[in-house]
């Protein structure tokens, strides 16, 4: 590692570091990403026509199964040529619901739309754990709540709030956890259904909903185009298994902002295919940060991520892979961010081991690549672990810089086949009772 100036400074917490290396105020080599910052998707373009589920049937009462008044409310505005479907205060039961185009599904202040309590409703057998990926591949998918594939024109607006139902869901999860833990070497597969999931779409955009106890993923946007999330805000118990908050890839110019999470998982994670991604403005709690990966095939570029707070996450800034995988992970920037009481607090490695894949191989001659990472103007308070930066051997990280950061943590950074990330004007204060020195080279 190259640094040009290293101060130690005693203090009572511990021990402070001023890491300063070239002081120019240079930008990263390898990253630009000034045409991200001015990303804007192309919004979904709707006929002004209205309908309103209840006309179809729907009955709001919290008991009353509406699957077949949504379907046929969609099929009008679908016959009709796009519209608006609005969906009144209520609370409005529902199995499956399949989107159509020029569709905006419009939920007012005190409408909720909710999964049902129990898999019968819906036509599920009880959950089913199975000890092998070829049993697996034999259950039936569940549904989400609301999907669609194919689609363009498409927008999920209102101050109403979309209720997966969660609790039975996840019983069954810590159910498999726990008879996994008691059995034959191998995992219980045991599947669960997203809650919005929107594959293969021409401008998207979900705004200023409530999503909410999901049993899997909360919002799966998939192979979109021109996507718009915005305002949305998305709630699940800390320890509610796998209920990421938001989950897009592959896409194409996506605009994340102004969004309030607070989940059991990751809480943004873009998967493969993301490519000019900004997320900005963004308030998390609870759950495993902004992440990139592990799925990274086809690679992910061109993103901004910036002003946006968490507290009390796992992990704060998070890119994972892993051998096999294949894949890069190139121009990518995290900036103006502040971080509290996060275990983790930076975190890049191709080590990664997915707890639901371990066994996962990939292709064994595709190795991932990080590269031209820029981490600046960050403030850490109260991380256990400052950063880890790792690599693999046969696929070192490369172009690494963090500049303009203030950290406390109780451990230092940990870095193993990374070459020689910059460290610019970094401060970081280790607590009592972690070595002062430092950040860790392991080669």
């Amino acid at each position: 590692m190259k640094i040009s100036a290293l101060r130690f400074l005693a203090c009572a917490m511990g021990a402070t570091f001023v890491l300063a290396g070239d002081l120019s105020g240079r930008a990263a080599a390898g990253v630009d990403v000034s045409a991200v910052a001015q990303v804007r998707p192309a919004l979904p373009v709707i006929p002004e026509r209205t309908f309103d589920v209840t006309d179809f049937g729907a009955v709001g009462d919290g008991r009353t199964l509406n699957t077949q008044a949504f379907k046929h409310a969609i099929a009008a505005v679908k016959k009709a040529g796009g519209g608006r479907l609005v969906v009144p205060p209520g609370v409005f039961v529902t199995g499956p619901i399949t989107l159509c185009s020029n569709l905006d599904l419009h939920l007012n202040v005190g409408a909720v739309i909710q999964a049902p309590a129990s898999f019968g409703a819906v036509g599920l057998p009880e959950p089913t754990t199975v000890r092998s990926q070829a049993e697996a591949a034999a259950l039936p998918t569940p549904k989400p709540l609301i999907s669609g594939r194919d689609l363009h024109d498409v927008a999920i607006t209102g101050l109403g709030t979309i209720d997966g139902s969660g609790a039975m869901w996840w019983a069954w999860s810590e159910r498999a956890a726990r008879a996994a833990a008691k059995t034959e070497p191998g995992r219980i597969v045991y599947r669960r259904a997203n809650l919005v999931a929107i594959s293969g779409c021409e401008r998207l955009r979900v705004a200023d909903i409530t999503l909410t106890n999901s049993p899997k993923f909360h919002l799966v946007p998939k192979d979109v185009t021109d996507l718009t999330i915005e305002r949305v805000k998305v709630r699940a118990p800390f320890n509610a298994p796998n209920t990421d908050a938001i989950d897009p890839g592959p896409v194409t110019r996506a605009w994340i902002h102004h969004c309030d999470i607070d989940t059991g998982d990751d809480d943004i994670c873009i998967k493969s295919g993301g490519r000019d991604v900004l997320i900005e403005d963004c308030v998390i709690k609870h759950g495993h940060g902004i992440s990139i990966g592990s799925e990274t095939t086809v690679g992910v570029s061109n993103m901004l991520v910036r002003r946006c707070a968490l507290d009390g996450t796992d992990n704060g800034i998070r890119i994972k892979s892993m051998r096999g995988a294949g894949g890069v992970v190139e121009n990518i920037r995290y900036t103006d961010i502040t971080m509290k009481n996060v275990t983790n607090a930076i975190v890049l490695q191709l080590d990664y081991v997915d707890n639901n894949r371990p066994n996962f191989k990939g292709d064994p001659t595709k190795m991932p690549v990080i590269r031209n990472i820029l981490l600046d103007h960050l403030t850490i308070e109260g991380s256990r672990n400052a950063g880890i930066i790792h690599g693999i051997p046969d696929s070192p990280i490369t172009g690494i810089t963090l500049r303009d950061i203030t950290l406390t943590a109780e451990k230092d950074f940990s870095i193993k086949n990374a070459g020689e990330p910059v460290f610019e004007r970094v401060v970081r204060t280790i607590k009592p009772g972690v070595a002062a020195v430092k950040p860790k080279i392991v080669e």
